[in-house]
């Protein structure tokens, strides 16, 4: 059962930061590119919850599904808390920064002057990025374990 939730785990969190890494490129290349690609920067926006909202829960759940049946792995343990961390931080940083750069960015792309929200984007996209790293490398390290 352990191999079978890590594995799941694994491929939830895959997903999320593989995901995350696609869409960050994609809407950057499309926006510089709205001319030709504006309606496809609206579709990636939109499915972009239908994709994340299952590989999220996925890393969610075997996550906890983990801590419950595994005695090596603890609630106090530090790359636990910082998994823990990094679902509160997303859900709180996704409609309150992201969501909100994300509309402002399709708003500018739609008008043809989307350079500074491009790059708002960016960084939106970075500090998100950034922090799944960062636990990844906690995931793996099994850090405080």
């Amino acid at each position: 059962m352990r191999e079978g939730l890590l594995v799941l785990h694994i491929l939830g969190a895959a997903g999320w930061i593989g995901g995350g890494l696609f869409g960050w490129f994609s809407q950057v290349q499309l926006a510089r590119n709205a001319s030709s690609s504006g309606r496809a920067l609206h579709t990636l926006a939109e499915r972009a919850d239908r994709f994340f909202g299952p590989v999220v829960g996925l890393t969610l759940l075997t996550g906890i599904a983990l801590v419950w049946t595994q005695d090596a792995w603890g609630w106090s343990d530090t790359f636990v808390l910082m998994g823990i961390g990094a679902i509160v931080f997303s859900a709180l940083f996704q409609p309150l920064v992201s969501s909100k750069d994300q509309e402002r960015l399709l708003a500018a792309v739609e008008r043809g002057q989307a350079g500074a929200e491009i790059k708002a984007s960016n960084r939106t996209a970075a500090i998100e990025m950034a922090v799944l790293l960062v636990v990844l490398w906690a995931m793996v390290a099994k850090l405080g374990a």
